[in-house]
This record gives C-alpha cells, sequence and structure tokens, in this order.
C-alpha cells in the first residue's frame, strides 16, 4: 500500500515537472543559434594573424550557412541575414 502512495506522487510529480516546460519559440532558438556561432567565431578567431583571420572565418562562415540551410528553424532569407550579421560581428582580427 505505501508502495502504491509513493508511484501515485511520483506520478504526479511527473505530470507537473513535465507540464512547466515550454518549447521555445522559433526566435528564441535563433537568438540561442546565433549566440552559439558567435561564441565559436570569437573563440577560434582569437589571436589569429590577418591572413589566417581571414581564411578561418571564410571557412567558419561556410561551415555555418551549410548547416543553417539544413536546419528547420531557419529559411533562406533568414540564412542570408544570419550570415551577414555573423560577418559584422567581428571585422578586424584581435
Amino acid at each position: 500500500m505505501e508502495y502504491m502512495i509513493i508511484l501515485i506522487m511520483l506520478g504526479f510529480l511527473y505530470l507537473i515537472m513535465r507540464q512547466n516546460k515550454q518549447p521555445k519559440s522559433k526566435e528564441q532558438k535563433q537568438a540561442e543559434i546565433l549566440r552559439a556561432y558567435e561564441k565559436q567565431m570569437k573563440r577560434e578567431l582569437l589571436g589569429l594573424d590577418e591572413q589566417e583571420y581571414k581564411k578561418r572565418k571564410m571557412q567558419l562562415l561556410k561551415k555555418f550557412a551549410d548547416e543553417l540551410n539544413r536546419n528547420l528553424f531557419f529559411d533562406e532569407q533568414e540564412t542570408r541575414n544570419f550570415i551577414q550579421k555573423l560577418i559584422n560581428t567581428q571585422s578586424k582580427p584581435n
């Protein structure tokens, strides 16, 4: 009998916790992806000379564009806008 009460309480707890999770909106998910890519770019471009900086930045932008083209959260125009934002985030090597 005690086990049944514990199981029922755990079941209610599970239902309550499950209902509190709200799926992210498209805009939230896009912003999250943008922040992750910006962070990756900053990390990988830090300390490179100008020639290496340009080469690596182009590689990263191509990689990101390819990933975004396959992402359900982005259409073609959004991908272009997103890549343009990434291009403008860092214009000079450190």
